[in-house]
């Protein structure tokens, strides 16, 4: 996408002011087996915050960053081909460390797997065609809680969190359609280091290129992290799931291909999901994969990662997650992983991680939002603007349903208690 190709530019013509800097960071590191054998694409995350994650390369290796404060959180290592493995950080005492896998049989029926390139291009193409009637086609309203935490990879160092309403026309048309109205907001202190001086040169430079309208990054980070979901830009022609776009985003050109790899397939509620990875490497790394239900070519969950440099330290992941309600999917999660850039020491230890769950969700029979309720596109998100409300977030679903881990609430009040931090940022 044409925005994200802005992004690479941009970060890359000042690199000369940036350092890496990778003290601090946490990490493990080892080597996923079978026997004697390597388990390439295996998924190790952290149990209690899964958006800490990584896939082994072909060779069984990985490595995992994550923030100092979680070590004390359990590491979870799942393959569809293996039992799933789970262990306390703390209980590894050798880095790199080397775990096995137990396999597993599974057993399906009636399914045939073709992985030759013109079976997988017939299969994309089907993706594509099939946009239209797998995804909302008329006006409908979501509930969500949307969280940014940001990290420099030692600490957690702020916190937002919002209950939105999201009004969306359909999927075929301009996203810029869809409205979302703040609800209930709250903020933490920020004790990040932040430069201003550099926060006015990256003003600057993003200032210098020009971007055609529709492909203009909102500042509003609810607004973009809703926008960066690929599948409800299918109307765009280079989208993945355009039917124009797919061939250039899953099978590349000649001089740039891209490789594709058959994971592995589960079944969830007697539909047959397939997992496919894709890349430049050959065999893909395994961080970009799609999973598409077989029985209806829907996408029900995306992971793009865009790597910045060579060493693919630097990188920026969108992950999109839909579930079936009737006969329509609907987003139940996106998460947008980003470098954050607030001051010249810019690396992998310093991520804005921004997610979206979504709970209720009305087809009918709503009041629509008006236009006085919504939020622009442009418009920086004020802590004061919003009075903490806090007996609604005591007994608030989705932030019952997804709890901040203690390790990362004990990071963000090192310095003062998170309820004083939401109401000093909130409006009197």
């Amino acid at each position: 996408m044409k925005y994200v190709i802005a992004f690479i530019i941009s970060f890359f013509s000042s690199t000369l002011l940036f350092s890496q800097n990778k003290a601090g960071q946490n990490h493990i590191s080892g080597t996923i087996r079978d026997g004697n054998s390597p388990v390439p694409n295996a998924y190790i995350f952290l149990k209690n915050y899964p958006d800490f994650n990584c896939l082994s390369d072909s060779e069984g290796f990985f490595k995992l960053r994550f923030p100092e404060s979680l070590k004390i959180d359990t590491l979870i290592v799942s393959h569809l081909s293996y039992t799933k493995a789970q262990m306390a950080i703390k209980s590894l005492k050798n880095n790199p460390t080397n775990i096995t896998l137990q396999s597993k049989t599974i057993v399906l029926d009636e399914i045939t797997v073709k992985p030759e390139k013109d079976y997988l291009k017939d299969f994309f193409q089907k993706i594509a065609q099939n946009i239209p009637k797998n995804y909302p086609e008329k006006r409908h309203q979501m509930t969500g809680l949307f969280r940014k935490l940001s990290t420099n990879y030692e600490e957690f160092t702020h916190l937002t969190e919002a209950q939105v309403v999201v009004e969306d026309v359909g999927y075929t048309k301009e996203v810029k359609g869809a409205k979302i109205k703040i609800e209930h907001y709250r903020e933490s202190g920020d004790f990040s280091e932040i430069d201003s001086t550099f926060l006015l040169l990256l003003k600057a430079q993003e200032d210098s290129y020009a971007f055609e309208e529709k492909n203009k990054v909102p500042s509003n980070p609810i607004i973009r992290l809703y926008e960066d979901n690929f599948i409800r830009k299918s109307y765009l022609d280079e989208s993945p799931f355009n039917s124009n776009g797919y061939l250039n985003e899953f099978f590349g050109i000649v001089e740039l291909p891209i490789y594709q790899e058959f994971l592995g397939y589960e079944l969830v509620d007697n539909d047959t999901i397939f997992t496919i990875a894709y890349g430049t490497t050959d065999p893909p790394l395994g961080t970009t994969y799609i999973k598409v239900n077989s029985s209806d070519y829907a996408v029900v969950e995306f992971q793009v990662t865009r790597y910045l440099d060579p060493e693919r330290e630097l990188y920026e992941q969108f992950l999109m997650k839909y579930r079936k309600i009737q006969d329509k999917y609907y987003p139940e999660k996106l998460v947008h992983k980003v470098l954050r850039f607030i001051n010249r020491n810019v690396g992998s230890h310093q991520m804005d991680i921004s997610t979206l769950w979504f709970d209720e969700i009305k087809t009918e029979n709503f009041k629509k939002l008006k236009s006085r309720e919504i939020i622009e596109r442009d418009e920086i998100l004020p802590s004061n603007a919003f009075t903490y409300e806090q007996e609604f977030w005591k007994i608030n679903k989705l932030s019952k349903a997804f709890p901040l881990d203690s390790a990362i609430l004990k990071s963000l009040e090192r310095h003062k208690k998170l309820e004083d931090q939401f109401k000093e940022n909130g409006r009197d």
